[in-house]
Parts: C-alpha cells; sequence; structure tokens
C-alpha cells in the first residue's frame, strides 16, 4: 500500500477527511510511477502541481517510481506558493 496525503482542493479525495483531521488515503499498488498512483485516485495529472516523496520534494515525481510503504505528498496547483 502507498500513502497518500491530499492538501487543498485534493482533500475532497481522501478516504479519510475533515477539517481538523490528516487527508490521507492509500492505493493499492505494490510499485508504479507517482502518475499511477495520480491516476488510480481518479485525479487528472494537471491538477497536481507539486509532489513530496517520502518527506522530499521531487520535480520530478509523475515518472518516480514509488513502492509499497511509500508516502506521497499531492498539492494542487493554488497551493504552488506555499512551498516554493
Amino acid at each position: 500500500m502507498i500513502e497518500v496525503h491530499l492538501y487543498g482542493r485534493l482533500r475532497r479525495l481522501a478516504a479519510q477527511s475533515g477539517v481538523w483531521r490528516p487527508s490521507i488515503t492509500w492505493v493499492d499498488l505494490p510499485e508504479g510511477t507517482v502518475a499511477q498512483v495520480i491516476v488510480a485516485l481518479g485525479i487528472d495529472c494537471t491538477e497536481v502541481s507539486n509532489v513530496f516523496v517520502n518527506g522530499h520534494y521531487d520535480a520530478a515525481a509523475l515518472d518516480r517510481t514509488v513502492r509499497s510503504g511509500d508516502r506521497i505528498g499531492l498539492f494542487p496547483p493554488d497551493m504552488r506558493m506555499l512551498y516554493v
């Protein structure tokens, strides 16, 4: 399972969501790319501006291979100023 933390308007897609709760969901994928994880969640890749993998920003993240146990953070374009 790959743990996915969703931020901003992407929070609506989380399995657990709420104002005071982290918006986390999981993707049952033993190995794949970040783009495959995003698509598996029903998100268009254009809705994601920045990606963190295991706590580290990754500018080329869509093609990065992730495995079960990895953690991904997805941010929408309207939150870009918070982390650049």
